[in-house]
């Protein structure tokens, strides 16, 4: 894919007279220099020197690479929205290639953006992640954390999630959130906790009473001075759960039993979806 025919959308607002640099350059410079591992514009100008001959073979470089001001004064006045969609359409290009694929969606508080002594002020991210690959599709701000049952369906309808399974956290375990992932050709995988009380008591009574009927596959992870053991039952004939008769495209109900063991305590945890 053409990284600087896709960054040229974005609009430079930079005077003529006074550019050195092409913006797609600069832009480019930067998104290979973060994913290397730069945390700031002055490891980005150093990227950029470093990695010269490389990337003279694809970019223009009129003038060299910019200066660590030159990208933090882009950066500081960019269009970010435009430079988000541009992002989102790289990463589309990527997971084309991919015959599946799952999107994490899930909304986080960023440390030390919150103003003291004022409860949900800090600024929240929705973002969409696809773990095996690294990869954001996208993301939305909101204002506060309650805000992520409106941002949610809003992210899902700007990514294109065809082929993908789509898990989120039970905020949005709905009827219409389903329905709204399999319209765009996907699955989902939603948590399913009280806040669907009802429904939540009913899928956790069935699978509890009968859980040696059903698959199960049993993982063990170690790490970090602990053993976690999970157990995932899965359930696929749901004619006796009623309140999911309306779910579209519902195949299964899911129970996972967690156990954590660290310096000889066991913690357990029991999970459905």
């Amino acid at each position: 894919m053409d990284l600087q025919k896709i960054f040229s959308e974005v609009p430079d607002f930079r005077l003529n007279r006074r550019k050195l640099h092409l913006l797609s350059d600069i832009l480019v410079i930067s998104l290979c220099a973060v994913i290397s591992g730069a945390n700031d514009f002055e490891d980005i100008a150093e990227y950029g020197r470093q990695k010269k001959e490389f990337l003279i073979k694809f970019l223009s470089l009129p003038n060299g690479i910019p200066s660590h001001d030159t990208f933090n004064r882009v950066f500081r006045y960019l269009d970010s929205k435009s430079f988000g969609s541009c992002l989102v359409k790289w990463s589309s290009e990527i997971i084309s290639c991919l015959d599946f694929y799952q999107v994490n969606i899930d909304g986080k508080v960023l440390r030390a953006t919150a103003i003291e002594g004022e409860k949900k002020s800090g600024l929240c991210l929705i973002s969409a992640w696809v773990s095996e690959h690294n990869l954001s599709l996208g993301q939305l701000k909101t204002d506060e954390k309650s805000n992520e049952k409106t941002a949610i369906p809003e992210l899902i309808m700007a990514l294109d999630i065809k082929g993908a399974l789509v898990s989120i956290d039970a905020i949005a375990c709905s009827m219409s959130v389903a329905e709204q992932i399999v319209s765009k050709e996907a699955d989902y995988l939603l948590a399913l906790k009280n806040n669907n009380k009802t429904l939540y008591e009913q899928v956790r009574d069935w699978m509890q009473s009968r859980k040696e009927y059903f698959d199960t596959e049993k993982h063990i992870d170690f790490g970090s001075g602990r053993i976690e053991t999970r157990i995932c039952y899965v359930c696929k004939d749901l004619t006796f759960l009623e309140d999911l008769a309306h779910w579209k495209g519902i195949k299964s109900v899911v129970m996972i039993e967690a156990s954590q063991e660290k310096k000889g305590v066991i913690t357990k945890e029991t999970r459905f979806y």
